[in-house]
């Protein structure tokens, strides 16, 4: 090991970086990652005319035979439902667009956010019908999937597994959320919290396995006839939610558990962090009013040094 090495590029509408205890290893694993991202974007994107999601929608037909990969998301996106008694939600497509967010962020901050819809509670998870070995789905008439709240997180351990390290440490993270695998350097690798989405660090912690996710509203908040709006859909009703929490980020075994359980969360409110702890995940949460709440085993905070 000769010491750690890092790049960024541009994926997913924010940036990636990579970073490996080798420097020798830095320009495969990169390319790897890069090369899985793109995957998981074309799969997955409601914004791409090409994506496999937009392929879907534009067929006739109940059942649609779908890549492993659009499998094995819409599998973990279902199960992550079922999990949090439909606070997280893979059908919120309709509710998201209805706020405004039926373009890619850079759109709607440079032409503003979309006509009002009418809006109704999502919940319609539980009317899916798929078989993952099969990669057969069947999709009742008026539900629309919307993967935001677990494919970034997805995009970050599809990157890493598998990933040509040659037995280096590897971190991957999209947006600010990230995970790792292999030895990590000294204690850990030192990774940036921000005071709010999309912000500047607070602090930083040192992960030494697993992912980390951050929910906040951040940078996907508009206004539309004078009422503030954002991406974080309460399924119950179908609206942005509201929360006491400015920001919260989760420590879980992988980057798309911890991407779900941020968002859910952070919807959660005050029940945020008992529902953490009852999950045997970390958290630190904080508040509109910046006091810091931690949940669970929260990682070793960066020493100053």
């Amino acid at each position: 090991m000769n010491g750690l090495a890092s790049t960024e590029f541009p994926a997913l509408g924010t940036t990636a970086v990579v970073g490996v205890t080798d420097p020798d290893v830095l320009a495969d694993v990169a390319a790897y990652a890069r090369a899985r991202i793109d995957e998981v974007d074309r799969a997955l994107s409601r914004f791409r005319d090409d994506s496999e999601l937009a392929w879907i929608e534009r067929q006739p037909g109940p059942y649609h035979l779908v890549s492993p990969l659009f499998a094995e998301v819409l599998d973990l996106a279902y199960r992550a439902a079922a999990s949090t008694d439909g606070w997280y939600d893979p059908t919120v497509r309709d509710a998201v667009e209805a706020a405004g967010y039926d373009r890619s962020i850079e759109l709607v901050e440079r032409d503003g956010p979309g006509a009002a819809r009418p809006v109704a509670p999502a919940g319609q998870w539980t009317r899916i019908a798929y078989g993952r070995a099969a990669r057969l789905v069947l999709l009742p008439e008026g539900v629309r999937l919307d993967f935001g709240g677990i494919g970034k997180g997805f995009a970050v351990d599809y990157a890493l597994r598998g990933a040509p390290s040659r037995g280096a440490g590897v971190l991957i993270g999209i947006g600010g959320d990230l995970g790792v695998v292999g030895d990590p350097p000294g204690d850990g690798w030192p990774c940036d919290v921000a005071v709010a989405a999309d912000g500047e660090p607070a602090t930083a912690v040192l992960l030494r396995r697993g992912g980390l996710a951050t929910s906040g509203i951040g940078r996907r908040q508009w206004s539309r006839d004078g009422e503030a709006l954002h991406h974080l859909i309460d399924p119950r009703v179908g609206r942005p939610g509201q929360s006491p929490w400015r920001i919260v980020t989760v420590a879980a075994p992988t980057c798309a558990q911890a991407d779900v359980a941020a968002k859910v969360a952070w919807l959660r409110g005050d029940d945020g962090p008992p529902w953490i702890e009852r999950r045997h995940l970390a958290a630190r949460f904080q508040s509109l009013e910046g006091a810091i709440v931690l949940a669970g085993d929260w990682p070793a905070v960066r020493s100053a040094a």
